[in-house]
């Protein structure tokens, strides 16, 4: 039903994951490689996006911020942070963008047509798993 406000509880709600996923990987020493998480508690992109529960609600417009930063597809989020150009204030710019892409209008959280099936199903699972 339109204006019901279900619409800005959603986006509220994405921003506040991503600004969580942002304030967990705020420094390069809270931040990591080759790793969902470390022993002394760092973590990769997608770890943090378990930890908040936002993995279904973030990959796909993070991705989005990635190639349009990067000017390359990653396919997945791990592929992006685990990348040899990528490094911590890459990272955090591409975080940076997907807030405000959010905040613009210009992309929604969710599926989205341009990644493989398998991709999304993958993305998926994870969500489930850090439920």
């Amino acid at each position: 039903m339109p204006f019901d406000g279900r619409e800005f509880e959603q986006s509220n709600l994405i921003l506040e994951k991503l600004d969580s996923v942002i304030d967990l990987l705020s420094s390069e020493d809270k931040w990591c490689k080759h790793q969902v998480r470390a022993n002394d508690g760092r973590r990769c992109i997608m770890g943090a996006l378990i930890d908040v529960d936002g993995a279904a609600l973030l990959v796909y417009p993070i991705l989005a911020a990635a190639r349009e930063l990067t000017g390359k597809s990653h396919g997945r989020v791990e592929r992006f942070n685990d990348h040899r150009k990528t490094d911590h204030g890459l990272v955090l710019a591409v975080l940076r963008r997907t807030r405000e892409n959010l905040l613009l209008g210009k992309m929604t959280s969710g599926r989205t047509p341009t990644l493989p099936r398998r991709v999304r199903t993958f993305y998926a699972a994870l969500a489930r798993l850090g439920s």
